[in-house]
């Protein structure tokens, strides 16, 4: 009983804090009883309760009174992409909630059942003893609380204002900072990143755990075993992610993770950065990239390839946040064995899940391997064990470690009650690598590492030259004193940091008559890539545009190429290609060799003949290419200039399309994301029709679209089904204010 009473204490944050937040209940509850009229005791007791409930899954959650880990944490979109998790802690607070705004909307009662039995308490000393006790209850709170400190850190960072970037660096003595644009960097080893999550350093301490971690065990003794601190701001996964590829805490004031879904450029340089400089791929896997931001932020990184349970394939295995740890590291292989097979230099990220607060997500696949544990969080902790270690001897089965360097460590501390530790006070990070010691370079002045360490460990054991420059390189004494009293700077860092789309007010309403009218013009849409078959997209092939045509489109896209010999043929890039014909040899190929390969082992590959032979047959389709920039060369190979469009990438090759006589010459984003107003009737006086351009650019400048439908250029978006929640059907309802048409991956015109 004391065990249980010492556990529940401990999953909401200790003693300490449970005490404050009961002297704030009953200081809420006394000031409810003072107030006689019953609407404005029902308003205050809502509110009251509301402010508890929010305190109290704070604490449920976090240990702490609300801060600014719990306003990332609990976004909107992360509650929803987490929500299974959640399902009995919800209901428990639901039925908690509303049975304390009625009890607290009877407080008046109460207190004047009990005044009647305390006598000494009348009217007039019992309004001046509830006025004492909420005074006294609530400085109690202020000077010898958590509350303060703990949303001081929500304070610090709403009140931060985002400024020019490299001021805000000059102005805090971070000098000679290297911007993404000035990168230089030659290529090392191979890098392999696990991020654990929750999967603390008790795991590899305590005795209690032996057998449930025996493979991270070994590793702490066979490769370098780093003591690692978590950090304030990166306590939570994707505060972690952030600041292992920045070097930064992540505070973004305001914002939160939102900042991503409105960034299109990064000034703040991340190790991705360096490594595509160095030529490297770079590949993150995860069960679910929706949550708290994660793929935004990886696509302003400028991730080479994202893995989550929206692209990959299914096999109803799927928990309710997505992929399961198993999947994702028989994808990791999966993806290492195509990198080497190219002889590509590769850098895979991955985030496992299924360890998650608070029990875990159980996979019985597992028990085919793992014994059965006290718990299932236990069992999970002890499935990724052994998931490691199966990962691990994959990689020394085909010789893949000697080029390899991996990092194996926590994203951050377990949430929730921390009472499974014997040592709750000896909880911390890790760092395991198997690079060289001495190519971690890990200075001796560096006596506490921290998660702001970790993204200049990554480089340095993986032998890139590099340089990056880093925060902890600026810091002297405590780095997280040094975050604590510094969060103000960070978050004008981190916010000044990201150009953003425009803050003007975009129209979204939904008008049923604007779509009523579009969604049936086929010459609003155009079929991406030749459109989506067999839920495949970007197969450029003949089937696709089969199946498109039959559905009813008109308008046909197709990224165009050269191959070896000086062909053009319709792929979307030559690793890709490669990868979905599961060819072997040496890229790009021959025109001869190009058609050679079925795509997905079915469709039919398009060189220029089996281009033109398509567009003969299908005599009203027209066909609008990409990649391509060289409109009079292509336009000499197509047959039919008249039903030719080209997204285009240069103005001087836009100039070159319109003397070329095709049908429709199009500016793409990079020729007009700097035009403005005055630029659109240039561009109608130059003979331009069409544009092509990504649908987020409504929020860079919606006023140059709008004047473009006015004049008659029609602009068409593309970026469909990039954006979580922003398909076909989204654009056409609320964005088509701004657009003429669509680049679509499919559409039921019926």
């Amino acid at each position: 009983m004391i065990e249980n009473i010492k556990n529940i204490t401990m999953q909401f944050g200790g003693k300490f804090y449970l005490l404050e937040f009961f002297a704030w209940g009953l200081a809420l509850f006394l000031l409810c009883s003072l107030i006689k009229n019953s609407k404005k005791r029902t308003l205050a007791s809502f509110l009251s309760t509301l402010w508890l409930m929010l305190q109290l899954s704070s604490l449920y959650f976090t240990q702490t009174f609300i801060s600014y880990r719990y306003y990332i944490h609990f976004n909107i979109r992360g509650v929803q992409s987490m929500i299974g998790l959640y399902i009995l802690p919800l209901l428990s607070f639901i039925f908690l909630f509303l049975f304390l705004v009625y009890f607290l909307y009877l407080s008046n009662k109460i207190y004047l059942f009990i005044s009647h039995k305390l006598t000494f308490l009348d009217s007039k000393k019992g309004i001046l003893f509830r006025i004492s006790c909420i005074i006294i209850l609530i400085g109690f709170s202020f000077f010898k609380g958590h509350l303060v400190e703990d949303s001081n850190s929500l304070f610090i960072a709403f009140n931060t204002k985002s400024e020019n970037f490299q001021n805000v660096l000059k102005e805090n003595h971070i000098i000679n900072y290297t911007s993404p644009s000035k990168i230089k960097a030659e290529k090392g080893k191979n890098i392999i990143v696990i991020s654990l999550e929750s999967l603390e350093r008790s795991y590899l301490l305590e005795n209690k755990f032996t057998e449930i971690t025996p493979n991270l065990r070994n590793l702490k003794k066979e490769w370098n075993y780093i003591n690692l601190e978590q950090n304030y701001g990166s306590d939570w996964t994707s505060g972690s992610l952030y600041t292992y590829l920045t070097g930064f805490p992540s505070f973004f004031g305001v914002y939160g993770n939102s900042i991503f879904q409105t960034a299109y450029h990064s000034e703040i340089t991340s190790i991705s950065n360096v490594l595509k400089k160095a030529g490297y791929t770079t590949i993150y896997l995860n069960g679910n990239t929706d949550y708290s931001g994660v793929k935004e932020m990886l696509h302003v990184f400028d991730f080479d390839k994202v893995i989550d349970n929206k692209n990959s394939s299914k096999n109803t295995f799927e928990s309710s946040y997505g992929l399961r740890d198993k999947d994702l590291f028989e994808i990791a292989k999966e993806e290492i064995k195509s990198k080497v097979a190219t002889n590509s230099n590769y850098a895979l990220f991955i985030s496992t899940t299924d360890t998650h607060f608070p029990n875990g997500i159980y996979d019985q696949r597992m028990e085919k391997w793992v014994k059965k544990r006290d718990s299932e969080l236990d069992f999970m902790v002890s499935a990724v064990d052994f998931m490691i270690k199966d990962f691990l001897d994959y990689l020394k089965t085909n010789h893949l470690m000697e080029n390899t360097v991996i990092y194996i460590f926590p994203d951050h501390l377990k949430m929730g009650d921390p009472s499974i530790f014997e040592h709750p006070e000896r909880r911390g990070l890790y760092l395991l690598s198997n690079a060289k010691k001495e190519d971690l370079a890990i200075k001796k002045s560096d006596t506490t590492l921290y998660q702001i360490d970790l993204s200049k460990l990554i480089l340095n054991g993986a032998s890139i030259k590099h340089n990056m420059t880093f925060l902890t390189d600026y810091i002297e004494g405590d780095k997280n004193t040094y975050i604590k009293k510094n969060i103000n700077v960070i978050t004008s860092i981190n916010t000044s940091g990201f150009l953003r789309y425009g803050t003007k007010l975009v129209d979204l309403t939904f008008n049923p008559d604007i779509y009523k009218k579009i969604k049936n013009d086929t010459l609003r849409f155009i079929a991406h890539a030749g459109g989506k078959i067999d839920n495949e997209i970007y197969t450029n092939s003949k089937e696709a545009l089969d199946l498109s045509y039959k559905k009813g489109f008109r308008l046909f896209e197709l990224d165009i190429i050269k191959t070896k010999d000086g062909k053009y043929v319709a792929a979307h890039d030559w690793d890709y290609w490669k990868e979905i014909t599961n060819y072997k040899g040496t890229i790009p190929v021959t025109n001869e060799e190009f058609l050679k390969h079925k795509i997905f082992n079915q469709f039919s590959p398009l060189d220029m003949k089996g281009i033109n032979q398509w567009f003969t047959e299908h005599k009203d389709a027209i066909l609008i290419t990409d990649k391509v920039n060289e409109p009079k060369d292509f336009a000499n190979t197509f047959a039919f200039k008249n039903r030719l469009m080209m997204e285009l990438f240069s103005l001087e090759a836009v100039k070159e399309g319109l003397d070329a006589n095709i049908l429709s010459a199009m500016p793409s984003t990079n020729v007009i994301e700097n035009m403005s107003i005055k630029d659109v009737h240039k561009m109608k006086k130059m003979g331009i029709k069409n544009i092509s351009l990504s649908r987020r650019f409504i929020y860079i400048n919606p006023d140059f679209l709008e004047e473009c439908l006015k004049i008659g250029i029609k602009p068409f978006a593309f970026h469909l089904n990039s954006d979580p929640g922003i398909d076909e059907a989204y654009v056409l309802k609320y964005e088509m204010n701004y657009f003429y048409g669509i680049y679509a991956d499919e559409w039921d015109f019926n």
